[in-house]
């Protein structure tokens, strides 16, 4: 039985029912879509697990690195559009996922040709999911950003088992945090949609498996876009400052021509920001619990800014991976011409996909809904 809501059902960051199909960026110095006062309370909410793992983390000197606090980040943002009740299976659904693709990142990392096709191919997966809907969409992306990342710090195989149980723990915490936020706070809405309709899932992907469906032509676009972008840090020696190529075609590149433009110029003024602020703190700050409240504060304007102003949000996570790193032994100031490299790249390998293989059908105009196929009949549903 189906568990979608009517289309009356109360909007969130996105949409509570799960239904959305794409995400509108505002233009900058702009605001929208969500509010911002209840988009960052939530961020905030969402961001709780975060806190708590990096203190933990760093309060023991724990030989984690950040990867639980950095699990429970992929999670965080899956379903982050949700009630608490669905939120957490969309998060249980996508832990040991993230997990997995970690501890696949360092083993194809080993080997040049195996990370770019392993992008590649998680990429187009991710950019193929929004035929059905952003949410499913956000779950994808979110596992090939754990694919990306773990890839990107070129760790020994040796680091693979660990990841795969860090990176898992840290985000069946956000499983745990949305469960207690439920049984505290929204336990009386019990009637929360999960946006999860399987026959509907399963047809809407399989019909969109042709050249004629933007969705399918999208995932093709990215996944390519993904896999040039990791082979380009790889052939240059780029080292651990490589991943922000494909970090910044991940977070600007969308099924949408314009969308994509506009968000190439946000990430570039927003990273631009971010690498001041995080790089100035990384260089004054010598205690690790501001440290952990900065990363914390970070994650949460990550949940919080993504639909309120896009460029804020790309100063946030600027400044979260940028302290990560910093916390590893890498010296911010001295990568921070690295990170501005890595970002030029990937917004320009981002919009030469969209030259080279150019989509008259897309602008703001699209249709995103068209994607769905009519509902099948009874009968049809039967065989």
């Amino acid at each position: 039985m189906s568990t979608r809501a009517p289309s009356s059902q109360p909007s969130g960051l996105y949409n509570a029912a799960g239904t959305a199909k794409r995400l509108v960026t505002s233009p900058l110095f702009a605001i929208g879509p969500a509010e911002p006062g209840p988009a960052i309370r939530r961020g905030f909410l969402i961001a709780v697990p975060i806190g708590i793992c990096l203190g933990i983390e760093f309060g023991f000197d724990a030989p984690t690195h950040g990867a639980i606090g950095t699990g429970a980040l992929f999670s965080g943002f899956v379903g982050m559009d949700a009630a608490a009740l669905p939120r957490a299976g969309w998060q249980a659904a996508v832990s040991p996922v993230v997990g997995a693709a970690a501890a696949l990142g360092i083993l194809t990392s080993q080997s040049a040709p195996l990370a770019v096709l392993a992008m590649g191919l998680v990429g187009a997966l991710a950019g193929y999911l929004f035929a059905y809907s952003l949410r499913l969409a956000i779950y994808g992306l979110s596992v090939a950003l754990a694919l990306m990342i773990a890839q990107g710090f070129l760790l020994p195989v040796d680091e693979t088992l660990p990841a795969l149980g860090w990176v898992t723990l840290g985000a069946l915490t956000q499983v745990l945090w949305s469960l207690l936020v439920w049984v505290f706070w929204e336990r009386r809405a019990r009637e929360e949609p999960s946006g999860w309709d399987w026959a509907e899932a399963r047809r809407t992907l399989r019909e969109n498996l042709t050249l004629e469906s933007a969705a399918f032509r999208h995932g093709i676009r990215f996944g390519a876009a993904l896999a040039v972008g990791v082979a380009v840090y790889r052939i240059f020696d780029m080292d651990d400052h490589g991943f922000w190529i494909p970090l910044t075609i991940l977070f600007v590149m969308r099924a949408d021509r314009d969308e994509t433009y506009l968000r190439l110029v946000l990430r570039a003024a927003g990273t631009a920001l971010g690498l001041v602020f995080a790089t100035v703190a990384a260089e004054t700050i010598d205690s690790d619990a501001v440290t952990v409240l900065i990363l914390f504060c970070a994650a949460a304007f990550c949940f919080g800014l993504l639909t309120v102003q896009y460029a804020l949000f790309t100063t946030a996570i600027t400044v979260y991976v940028v302290l990560l790193t910093d916390t590893l032994g890498e010296n911010a100031w001295h990568a921070a011409d690295l990170r501005a490299l890595g970002t030029a790249i990937g917004i320009l390998i981002a919009f030469l996909a969209w030259v080279l293989w150019p989509d008259p059908t897309q602008g703001r105009g699209l249709d995103f809904q068209a994607l769905r196929p009519p509902p099948a009949t009874p009968d049809a549903e039967s065989r």
